[in-house]
């Protein structure tokens, strides 16, 4: 898919974002479209990011399954949003309207045009199939803004999932229900590397990430799967049939297969009263022959383990989730930008956890996965998130900086590598950055600078191009740093250009490092020695 236009005409909790209007360009690219947002820290990059998320997230609440995720589904705030779609390789433009804020389902104004077939009419039911197949969003840090439609997403849909484990029948007709939102973040990193790595059949653009992480294989991981934990609700000390956390047929199905993937799952009675398998993996060719006998992709492997962490959020007590649901809603009609957070559940009371994952990296050496730089957790999340989504039709990857850990270099080949691996899916991507190697990879009319002014925000595109322009010239027209030198040094040439004795000059030249800004002293030298310059 690919975003068109968004306009904001009002909004009550994000006050700097009303008014917005921002036209994203039509992509004529074969891989990955990037649109990239540039500028200071608390112009509002991320702000935006989580209103389009914020969108999906109601437009999904209100069409898919006639709303079952949730009773109050109004919308947040007024907007409009505009985006392409391909279905069956016919392309359409949709835009979804709500003129107030807290507009109510049947008020929502929407349209979907085909080429050369105008007047197209879509029953309200069958909406759903122009909404984005997947809205992806990463942060590389704990970044508040972003995370909040997805964490509302997902205590919504593990609360709907325990629902549909107590009461089957009465919602056995949504057990095909999947996830449509996925965040990923710095606790993802696992169990994308292991899906990934598992389903490795030498693609180029898998060899391509484990060349520039220097990583050759997956040696081995453990896994630790438990629903009857001290935490969990309904715990019993000595187990049974209604102890701890009640899955679902499907999440049964999912575990059912880890198990038979494992040639090594045994449980003790410590383990039975916990209802919990420890599986350790060795990857053999036997233990990768039966994660594909039992798993068809990637993804579906992640999809099983990224529904059972979901799961992490029914450990945590009642009143505590109603109490942060209502802080949200409050949010909603407010000003108020801070909103509490679920409780992080402790590593040992996890529905499902990661542990003991050991690489072999590209010179032989065996090594603990905790033990790659942050830079390489970054790499291989966001372009292992990547891979494994990127054969998905119609998905809108939410990134924001994600290179924020990534050396010089890395940085230097983001757009490249991502365009190469990504060579004929057209996808949709927005990043917010601020490294110059990012945007001088895009043309200006898919770079987006925001100057906040006070409470008014103006998004431009750069005045002249972007793509492969200077570092100077991008510093210059994003962040307003009209000679990129640091600080200090930058103020000690300034006092050495007011000396008048060139001998001076001289004496102190050499504790500079080369730049425009000491070749003007040099020339300064040259002048007052020849008299030119009083």
């Amino acid at each position: 898919m690919k975003l068109r236009r968004l306009q904001i005409f009002d909004i009550e909790y994000k006050p700097l974002m009303k008014g917005v209007d921002i036209f994203f360009t039509k992509s004529t690219n074969d891989s990955i479209n990037v649109n990239c947002l540039v500028g200071v820290n608390g112009s509002g990059k991320s702000q935006l990011l989580e209103l389009i998320s914020e969108i999906f997230l109601f437009l999904d609440k209100v069409y898919r399954k006639q709303g079952i995720l949730s009773k109050k589904i109004n919308s947040p705030f007024a907007f409009k949003i505009e985006y392409e779609i391909t279905i069956n390789e016919i392309l359409y433009l949709v835009s979804f309207e709500c003129e107030k804020i807290h507009t109510k389902p049947k008020d929502i104004l929407f349209e979907i045009i085909q080429e050369d077939i105008p007047g197209l009419v879509i029953d309200t039911s069958e909406i759903v199939n122009y909404l984005p197949n997947k809205v992806i969003g990463y942060t590389s840090g704990d970044n508040e803004t972003l995370s909040l439609p997805f964490e509302w997403y997902y205590d919504e849909y593990a609360d709907f999932t325990g629902k549909r484990a107590r009461f089957p029948e009465k919602y056995k007709e949504f057990n095909d229900y999947d996830p449509v939102l996925y965040f990923m973040n710095y606790n993802t990193n696992l169990g994308i590397t292991i899906s990934n790595l598992i389903f490795d059949d030498g693609n180029d653009a898998l060899k391509l990430v484990k060349d520039i992480v220097r990583v050759e294989k997956l040696i081995s991981f453990r896994i630790t799967i438990q629903t009857n934990q001290k935490m969990a609700p309904g715990y019993k000390p000595k187990g049974g049939p209604d102890a701890g956390i009640k899955l679902t047929e499907e999440l049964e199905n999912w575990i059912d297969k880890l198990i038979k993937c494992c040639k090594y799952a045994v449980q003790d009675e410590n383990d039975k009263k916990f209802k919990r398998w420890i599986l350790d993996y060795e990857l053999d060719p036997i233990t990768i022959d039966l994660f594909k006998i039992h798993f068809s992709s990637a993804l579906e492997l992640y999809t099983a383990f990224y529904k059972l962490e979901l799961l992490n959020n029914l450990i945590i007590k009642d009143e505590i989730v109603k109490d942060i649901k209502r802080a949200r809603d409050e949010r909603l009609n407010t000003a108020l930008q801070l909103v509490p957070k679920l409780p992080t559940v402790p590593d040992e009371e996890k529905v499902l956890r990661y542990s003991e994952l050991k690489l072999m990296l590209k010179n032989g050496t065996t090594v603990d996965y905790l033990s790659l730089s942050d830079g390489e957790h970054q790499f291989l999340n966001v372009f292992g998130t990547i891979l494994m989504m990127i054969n998905q039709e119609n998905c809108l990857f939410l990134l924001d900086e994600p290179e924020t850990h990534f050396n010089p270099k890395w940085r230097r080949i983001f757009i490249s590598t991502l365009k190469e691996m990504t060579i004929g899916k057209i996808q949709d991507m927005i990043v917010t950055t601020h490294s110059p190697f990012v945007v001088s990879d895009c043309k200006n009319e898919s770079v987006f600078i925001f100057e906040r002014d006070g409470d008014c925000l103006r998004i431009t595109n750069p005045p002249k191009e972007t793509y492969g322009a200077s570092f100077d010239n991008i510093l210059d027209m994003a962040f307003d740093i009209k000679i990129p030198i640091s600080r200090d040094s930058l103020k000690e040439i300034d006092e050495l250009r007011k000396y008048q004795n060139p001998d001076v000059i001289k004496e102190k030249l050499n504790n500079f490092g080369e730049s425009d800004e000491k070749l003007n002293l040099m020339n300064r030298i040259i002048m007052l020695n020849f008299g030119k310059e009083k």
